[in-house]
């Protein structure tokens, strides 16, 4: 049995539905905006990117919520609600790989790709390990957090290869 988080509860109210969808529409519009800029027309395929990595957010969660893989008392939450998460997922993912484009102009790119890959699998288990203890989700037929772990990788990674496929493979 899942229960709702603190902030799950927050966001069931108007205020809070109300903050969340408020704060996704004004990411999204920023995002939208920066990439809008004259002399910056490489920018939408990061914000295209991020676009397909939000979807495929949205597709483990409709698969694998339905199937009772992932448990949750946010799939509960209003349709605005959901879909606003989607606004920020987006021009978060967006972000991560702007960030993206940027290391892999530094030196040791690959190296401080992978470490910062290690630590979103990490803190991805810590995330998932306290919200499990909390009732906040659950997870089924065998699902673990470490698998958990590296569906967030895969996420990033989808996003970044989309990114690459984009642009096309120039530097």
């Amino acid at each position: 049995m899942v229960v709702d988080s603190p902030f799950t509860q927050f966001v069931r109210t108007l205020l809070g539905g109300g903050i969340v969808i408020g704060t996704s529409v004004a990411a999204a519009t920023v995002t939208l905006f920066w990439a809008s800029r004259r002399g910056h027309a490489d920018r939408w395929s990061l914000v295209i990117a991020g676009g397909i990595g939000a979807i495929s957010i949205a597709v483990l969660n409709v698969t694998l919520g339905s199937t009772g893989i992932w448990r949750s008392t946010d799939y509960t939450l209003p349709p605005a609600v959901l879909g606003s998460f989607l606004l920020l997922i987006a021009a978060m993912l967006t972000s991560m790989v702007a960030f993206y484009r940027w290391v892999q102009r530094r030196r040791h790119a690959r190296i401080v790709s992978v470490v910062l890959l290690g630590l979103v699998a990490v803190l991805t288990i810590v995330g998932d390990e306290s919200a499990r203890a909390r009732g906040y989700i659950a997870f089924g037929d065998g699902y673990t957090v470490w698998m958990d772990a590296l569906v967030a990788i895969a996420i990033l990674i989808v996003t970044v290869l989309a990114y690459e496929l984009l642009r096309g493979g120039r530097s």
